[in-house]
């Protein structure tokens, strides 16, 4: 008996030293971190911004884990042309269009829907009104034009939202604080008739604390990866040797 045992405590013994070690990659690193991000996000806002004249600034402070504070985005009606949407420390996925007309560009955010993102907008430049129209990465500010036709030389609805109050997104990322790096969206109600009556209403925002372009509305955290399987894996792995060393 002490001989079959000793045996087995070698055999264990040689088979551990003759095992091979996998080394901790970095993909697999990079996996463990996806399972670990959060997207922030609050939505049932109702905070309207109206044409017609200049207009009292709204705060709107963007909040991460534990409701601590992550960025702020202010709101204001510049005049019956255009709502200036601004923040401290963000930057819009920006549109560029030279006024019909006019020799001076001007610029704003791109409205999008529900599921776009940074490097995909699903929107193209044709459809927006204007010369010269581009997008850009860099916009300070995502002006959302209500294109009252005899106020700033633009056609109505420039940025081609419609009257309808469809749901339309802006996206931006965090160039400081705490959330420097971190992409995220606003969402926003559009009643622009090209008129002193038009208004858009803010309704919600999100943002992934991963890094990670986040799609235009989202709001659940990142599903587990392969991460997270490997480690339930691994559990039921053990529990299933400790059942044969029981029996």
């Amino acid at each position: 008996m002490q001989t079959t045992r000793s045996s087995r405590l070698s055999a264990y013994a040689s088979a551990a030293r003759m095992a091979p070690v996998v080394p901790l990659t970095m993909s697999s690193m990079v996996l463990v971190t996806e399972a670990n991000a959060d997207v922030y996000s609050q939505t049932g806002l109702s905070l309207t911004i109206g044409a017609g004249g200049p207009g009292t600034t709204q705060y709107l402070t963007i909040t991460g884990a534990g409701s601590a504070s992550v960025g702020q985005i202010n709101f204001r009606t510049v005049n019956s042309s255009y709502a200036a949407i601004t923040g401290n420390g963000i930057e819009w996925r920006g549109l560029t269009q030279r006024r019909n007309g006019g020799n001076s560009n001007w610029f704003g955010g791109i409205p999008v829907s529900a599921g776009a993102t940074w490097n995909n907008l699903g929107r193209t430049t044709g459809e927006f009104t204007g010369t010269d129209v581009s997008f850009n990465s860099s916009a300070l500010f995502g002006d959302i034009n209500f294109g009252s036709s005899n106020v700033g030389g633009f056609n109505d609805d420039p940025q081609g939202v419609g009257d309808n109050g469809d749901t339309w997104y802006l996206l931006f990322r965090f160039t400081s604080g705490s959330g420097s790096g971190d992409y995220g969206w606003l969402s926003f109600t559009a009643n622009v008739d090209g008129t002193s009556n038009s208004y858009i209403t803010i309704t919600g925002w999100g943002y992934d604390d991963a890094g990670g372009t986040i799609a235009a509305g989202a709001t659940a955290s990142p599903v587990p990866g392969l991460g997270g399987l490997a480690a339930l894996a691994i559990g039921a792995g053990g529990v299933r040797r400790k059942r044969q060393r029981v029996a």
